[in-house]
């Protein structure tokens, strides 16, 4: 959240009605579904994880489309919820 949020207020610009534009290029902001991962690191990416959809912002010209997936490794004795809703 705290990524996004950089994100957010440094590299994008109001225009109206809440739509974002890239500061660096002024194009409009899109966002992405990504789904997220969350297992022990003993399991290798694999296993009986949490699954969690993420929207990701990025500026369609200046930056790569963020990948679909991805993974948070929780380590023994972690709270998995709240690790990701920090």
């Amino acid at each position: 959240m705290a990524d996004k949020a950089l994100f957010l207020a440094t590299a994008c610009l109001n225009h109206g009605h809440r739509q974002l534009h890239c500061a660096q290029c002024g194009t409009r902001i899109k966002w992405a579904a990504a789904f997220i991962s969350a297992h022990r690191m003993d399991e290798q990416c694999v296993g009986t994880g949490t699954i969690v959809e993420v929207d990701i912002p990025y500026c369609p010209l200046c930056e790569e489309k963020p990948y679909v997936r991805g993974c948070f490794h929780v380590r023994d004795g972690q709270d998995v919820a709240a690790q990701l809703a920090a």
